[in-house]
């Protein structure tokens, strides 16, 4: 069961677009100055609901869709989440944000973490700095949050991911969504990857 807030169909503020945006209820690292500090809370907080059945609700939407939070990493099965998405759709494209860093991400190896992050689209990762923060600034909370491109970055050698850093997109372009979709079948060999990139073996997907 995941644990969520609200999905709010359509929104223009969570990704370039009109996307369709699930707020995942609870957050452990409850950075200073949080807009969402109403979803930090676990306890008796929120909704509960199967994978199956929030992935049938975004993909009714028929819109692009974004996961965000709350922090959607603290949900341990957000990975059978993704996975539904794109068993009902492959090609839905699919935003995830974080407050953990990309590097910190496959650091981890954990399997369910290397494979959620190996079928999304883009990742929009870093903790929130309130000093960092501007109103003008589109689509992040404040300016050390990267827009990862995690196909392309994918696509690098084991050993280049996390030297040369990931691949970014640049959200101030006009038409600035642009990441190739995640494939079920390639999941696990690019969570592989990822985890030699982290010098760590995930488990078997």
């Amino acid at each position: 069961m995941l644990r969520f807030h609200s999905i709010i169909s359509p929104t223009y503020a969570d990704g370039p677009g009109s996307r369709a945006a699930l707020f995942m209820q609870g957050c452990a690292l409850q950075c200073p100055g949080c807009e969402n500090s109403h979803l930090w809370p676990t306890d008796g907080v929120g909704y509960l609901a199967t994978a199956q059945g929030l992935a049938r609700l975004l993909v009714d939407t028929d819109l692009p869709i974004t996961i965000t939070g709350g922090e959607p990493f603290d949900q341990a099965n957000l990975y059978d989440l993704l996975y539904a998405i794109r068993s009902l759709d492959l090609h839905r494209h699919i935003i995830v944000y974080t407050g953990h860093v990309f590097e910190d991400l496959v650091k981890t190896g954990r399997h369910e973490i290397l494979a959620a992050l190996a079928i999304t689209d883009v990742l929009v990762d870093g903790p929130y700095i309130q000093a960092l923060s501007s109103p003008d600034m589109k689509y992040r909370g404040s300016s050390n949050k990267r827009i990862i491109d995690l196909q392309a970055t994918l696509r690098r050698p084991a050993r280049e991911i996390l030297g040369r850093g990931p691949v970014l997109l640049d959200w101030s372009a006009p038409e600035p969504v642009r990441a190739e979709k995640g494939d079920l079948r390639t999941a696990s060999p690019f969570a592989a990857r990822l985890a030699g990139a982290g010098d760590r073996k995930p488990a078997d997907i």
